[in-house]
């Protein structure tokens, strides 16, 4: 995230929290809805029109009751379809914000998944009653508009309706939202991007593995920091508001397999790929590993449609398969000793990392290794 845009997101998220505490109560949830949309509209307009209609015409088809499943499945591949598109005019690093135009919407990543949840949720029957305020504030919390995490409506709804003044929870998301701030700018921004990048950059585009490692870890150490430290400004501000979102990273560098890694890391996402991926494939197919597969293959082109992330998407995905039938295997297996345990947890972690460290390296040598297949065939 750039300094210019985190900017914003601070300014936009202090004016919620004033608004949302300040004006009169039927307002509030109003405010801080508005508060959200001027931040989209001084970063992307696109951004705004396309939320506003997602958010307008998701409320108007679950306004009119059960709906069948072919409804579903139109609105549900309307929000995919805008956000493929999305991801085909431009890259995704646009959101960076670093001097370049914002060619993919602000967010869209994230909020294009809460539609999708509220469409689905609601196509269950699990949406409780909610006003359109109720709505517009969930799909426009300032400080999970540009990198989430994918928080669920029933559980931002129940806050909503719990919400009181409390100064020791606005204190505690402020100190959150410092945190986060020092993991942006004084780690991933001083530290890391302007000291460790340029001292190990000769040796990262060294050829042959030192150089391939050294340049997957100066990528997945500013990624985690960066990442984690603005999920910990969007729960913070979050928090000052009186919404406790899902935490979206738990010390995932501290995993014991690839499964626990993704129930430690982008937490949300994982979360909702279980839920709306996952589960379905589980239940039309039977096969465990089939859906974990084209979970991995969702969130890997959800991130951006090309050979390279559908092969990242592959990689993890047929790594959680094997991983599924070492645990069902393991059990029959002889037990190590006790006093063996610890060292092999730690083993176990070590190579979970780099499992996950050589995740790029390896999809990217596959997809030159394809390439050149290609190029060679007749």
């Amino acid at each position: 995230m750039s300094t210019d845009l985190l900017l914003l997101v601070l300014g936009w998220s202090g004016l919620a929290v004033l608004l949302g505490w300040r004006l009169p109560a039927r307002w509030q949830l109003g405010g801080v809805a508005a508060c959200g949309a001027g931040l989209l509209a001084s970063v992307s307009p696109l951004s705004l029109v396309w939320l506003l209609a997602g958010t307008l015409g998701s409320r108007a088809l679950v306004q009119r009751g059960p709906q069948r499943g072919w409804v579903l499945g139109v609105a549900v591949a309307a929000v995919a379809l805008a956000y493929v598109m999305a991801l085909a005019t431009g890259p995704v690093q646009a959101l960076a914000g670093q001097g370049e135009t914002v060619l993919l919407p602000l967010g869209a990543a994230f909020y294009s998944l809460r539609l999708i949840h509220y469409l689905v949720a609601s196509y269950k029957g699990s949406l409780r009653p909610h006003t359109l305020d109720e709505l517009l504030a969930y799909q426009f919390l300032p400080g999970a508009l540009a990198v989430g995490p994918i928080h669920r409506f029933d559980d931002f709804l129940r806050d909503s309706r719990r919400r009181r003044w409390d100064a020791a929870q606005c204190s505690q998301g402020l100190e959150r939202v410092l945190v986060g701030v020092f993991k942006i700018v004084v780690i991933g921004g001083g530290l890391l991007a302007a000291k460790l990048a340029p001292a190990l950059a000769e040796t990262a585009a060294q050829p042959g593995l030192l150089g391939v490692y050294v340049s997957a870890l100066l990528m997945w150490l500013p990624l985690y920091v960066v990442f984690s430290g603005c999920s910990d400004v969007a729960l913070g501000s979050s928090a000052m508001l009186g919404w406790r979102l899902i935490e979206n990273f738990n010390h995932p560098y501290r995993a014991r397999n690839l499964a626990d890694f993704w129930q430690r890391w982008h937490v949300s996402l994982a979360a909702w790929c279980r839920d709306h991926v996952f589960a379905p494939v589980l239940a039309w197919r039977r096969q465990p590993g089939l859906a974990v597969v084209a979970s991995m293959v969702v969130l890997g082109l959800w991130h951006a449609l090309s050979m390279h992330y559908l092969l990242w998407g592959l990689y993890h995905g047929l790594a959680l398969a094997l991983l599924r039938r070492w645990q069902a295997l393991a059990p029959r297996l002889p037990q190590p000793p006790a006093w063996a345990r610890r060292p092999l947890d730690g083993l176990s972690t070590l190579l979970t990392l780099h499992v996950v460290l050589l995740s790029f390296p390896i999809t990217t040598a596959v997809e030159q290794a394809l390439l050149r297949l290609g190029s060679a065939l007749p």
